[in-house]
């Protein structure tokens, strides 16, 4: 609900103002050399200058916009190494959990793309900022979650003229203007609150109170609340100091007073727990009067424990202190739009110094990273201009004759035509015996080419963006030469990435403090785990109905972001996976060591599943000593006891080592006659096989002798029957025969 308030907006105004009239020039400087690099590059004077007074074209040959963009395609592949280190209160569990959400929020598309624009507004104008803000997951959720958010315009942010952090977060007060159209304002704030901001004109403060802050010039209106198409807004972050106890507890932790009141209430709980357990035992086994009064007594006792994750603790010390609070508002005119409490005790607009310095009147000077190229992409653009006017103002005629060469109409039609080619160009001879003669085109001037070259040899060694890190092929022959170029450049780099790199350092340390508020119930949020890749993990997880015991607890323990800067990220990989083939070649067994940081270093996208494979073959106390840097111990002293433990295992292990060959050599023999009996099995088959074939031929011979005998007898059959169905033929052939006898 919107509530006016003029002497808070009227602070939030003269804070605003203040910080740009101590910033001014700087913010003037910004917005030049943005214009310079970005968009053009010759001021009006010169132009009018040039083109009405000189007759020359103003040419641009930016070559800065290349050198930054380079730059911050390097940087875009720079990816931070992130390390939470974990302080107090914190097991290896949490610890691994607490990185995995700091760095996947540092590391998201989103977060990337506010460190790509913070640091080209550094690279460029000098400084940059942004935002680490709070959002609702969606629309219709009451879980929020931390994001980053860029600047368009980082002359659009302000910090406390007295911050001495060099992100500006320890000041007193911070925050960034912003506009929002004014149809969109009504929707959301109502047309009330709209139309009354749209009737202030300008500021709501006197000339007085600005006088006193910044001493603007007459003719400037700083603010300007609403116009035709936008209302002007502040998110103003405030700083409020507020008195608080801190006491040391026996089990190591420190804790303020609002968690102090926490344990207690949880104390009082397990007191009362302990106290029904009490009175159950007492109403089951009916203690005596005396005794039931002594049991109440030591309950009551109880009541003063106090109990962290269930175990007794006391206080030891305790001290005041000021509590550092952090108050977000949001103003429209004389508006607070928005009122409450962020949850970080650092100011989340971060400022990005890309390199400055200090004045003898103290003021804050920032210097851009191109700068010292910016007269050398002057003087180039200068070169440009005069060799195209020397171009422009030079003669096109090929040839120089009089007029008596060409007085026919057929040769002046032929010669009126410069380019005109033919086998032969002819002309008329004139009585003085005169000859055309070729005119050569005109050449620009040596030195012009000589100033060229500088001019661009000067911007290369301003910025330290030479040719050959640029991807062009230099000059060097030796790998050695080409690394040492590289270095060369990344000496004058390192500042400018020192630079992001330490505001992306400022807003992990700011998230690192806002997780344990902003993710402070259970939830179920997607994270990149180092062995699986994503994987949905549920946080503050409460394992038991009385939320004693926590899983994945992300509120508990105090942890530090520390950012590990370096050389490019896919440098160090191309470096570390040439090192490695090089150890390789001397010995290729050692892959059995360091096959996991191989794939590691593989120029794939996704080597989680090739890690995980090639970890197998990684001895586990060579992963383990990977991550604490100590061999494993093998050698150390051990006690008798130990000892002979060792000895009787070994003993043990060497029995068990015999009775396997023992079983190896039964195996064998064992093997051995299930062979032999398989060859006597085939030898009976094959002797089973030969008596069944005998047998089959004997029953085909008396098969066949039994029916030969058949057919005889049938035969001698049929002969009986003729004979005995006819006697009388043999009686004649019998008479014939006594008859022949007798004769």
């Amino acid at each position: 609900m919107a509530k006016k308030s003029e002497s808070i907006t009227r602070q939030i105004k003269i804070a605003v103002e203040k910080w740009r009239g101590y910033f001014k020039v700087n913010i003037d400087e910004y917005h030049k050399l943005h214009q310079f690099v970005l968009g053009k590059q010759w001021e009006e004077q010169e132009e009018d200058m040039l083109i009405k007074t000189l007759n020359k074209v103003p040419l641009q040959f930016n070559k800065l916009a290349t050198l930054v963009n380079t730059l911050l395609g390097e940087q875009q592949q720079n990816t931070p190494q992130i390390e939470v280190v974990p302080l107090t209160n914190c097991d290896e569990q949490t610890s691994e959990l607490r990185q995995m959400l700091v760095k996947d929020i540092m590391l998201s598309t989103d977060a990337k793309t506010v460190y790509q624009v913070a640091a080209s507004q550094a690279f460029v104008g000098g400084f940059g900022a942004y935002i680490v803000d709070t959002d609702y997951v969606h629309n219709k959720s009451f879980e929020q979650d931390i994001v980053y958010r860029y600047m368009r315009d980082a002359t659009r942010a302000y910090w406390d003229v007295s911050a001495q952090d060099i992100n500006k977060t320890d000041g007193m007060y911070a925050g960034y203007i912003s506009r929002m159209s004014r149809k969109k304002f009504k929707g959301i704030y109502g047309k009330h609150v709209e139309q009354d901001i749209y009737k202030e004109s300008g500021i709501t403060q006197s000339k007085e109170e600005i006088a006193l802050s910044v001493q603007p010039d007459a003719t400037e209106n700083p603010f300007t609340w609403a116009d035709d198409e936008a209302i002007t807004l502040v998110d103003h972050y405030k700083r409020i100091y507020k008195s608080d106890m801190l006491y040391k507890l026996s089990n190591g932790k420190t804790v303020n007073q609002e968690e102090l009141d926490i344990i207690i209430e949880k104390s009082k709980e397990m007191a009362g727990l302990m106290r029904g357990k009490a009175m159950m035992m007492g109403l089951h086994q009916m203690p005596e009067v005396d005794n039931a009064q002594n049991m109440h007594e030591e309950v009551e006792e109880e009541i003063t424990t106090l109990f962290d994750d269930g175990m007794p603790i006391r206080i030891e010390d305790k001290r005041e202190y000021q509590k550092s609070v952090i108050m977000h508002y949001r103003i429209a005119g004389d508006y607070i739009l928005e009122k409450g409490e962020f949850p970080s005790e650092n100011l989340p607009v971060i400022f990005v110094d890309q390199h400055s310095f200090i004045d003898k009147q103290g003021k804050q000077i920032c210097r851009s990273f191109i700068v010292d190229a910016i007269d050398a992409q002057r003087y180039l653009n200068y070169l440009g201009t005069q060799c195209a006017y020397l171009l422009k103002i030079s003669r096109y005629d090929q040839f120089m004759g009089s007029k008596k060469n060409v007085q026919g109409l057929d040769t002046a039609a032929q010669w009126r035509n410069p380019n005109n080619i033919k086998g032969m160009l002819i002309y008329d001879e004139s009585p003085s015996g005169a000859k055309p003669e070729q005119i050569r085109p005109p050449e620009l001037s040596a030195s012009l080419m000589q100033q060229y070259e500088r001019t661009i040899n000067d911007m290369y060694t301003s910025t330290g963006l030479y040719p050959s890190r640029m991807g062009q092929e230099g000059n060097e022959i030796s790998g050695a030469a080409i690394d040492a170029r590289t270095r060369q450049g990344s000496y004058a780099t390192y500042v400018a990435f020192n630079s992001i790199n330490r505001a992306i350092t400022a807003g992990g340390k700011i998230v690192n403090e806002m997780i344990p508020r902003v993710y402070d119930s259970e939830r179920v949020i997607n994270l990149i785990t180092p062995d699986k890749g994503r994987q949905n993990i549920t946080i503050n997880k409460q394992v038991d109905e009385y939320g004693e015991r926590i899983e994945n607890d992300i509120r508990k323990g105090s942890f530090d972001v520390r950012l590990q800067a370096g050389p490019s990220y896919e440098g160090q990989k191309a470096q570390a996976l040439e090192s490695l083939n090089l150890v390789l070649q001397a010995n290729p067994q050692l892959l059995n060591i360091f096959a996991d940081l191989y794939a590691e270093n593989l120029p794939l996208v996704n080597t989680i599943e090739i890690k995980n494979r090639l970890k197998t073959i990684v001895p586990p106390e060579i992963l383990q000593a990977g991550k604490t840097g100590e061999m494993p111990k093998q050698n150390q002293q051990q006690d008798p006891q130990a000892q002979a433990a060792m000895a009787e295992i070994q003993f043990k292990q060497e029995q068990i080592e015999i009775k396997k060959q023992e079983l190896q050599l039964k195996m064998q023999e064992f093997q051995a006659k299930n062979e032999q009996l398989a060859m006597e099995m085939e030898m009976q088959k094959l002797d089973l096989a030969a008596n069944l074939e005998e047998q089959k031929l004997r029953y085909l011979a008396q098969t066949e002798r039994t029916a030969s005998d058949n057919a005889i007898s049938h035969a001698n059959n049929i002969l009986k029957l003729i004979q005995h169905s006819h006697p009388h033929e043999k009686s004649r052939g019998n008479n014939d025969n006594t008859k022949k006898q007798h004769r």
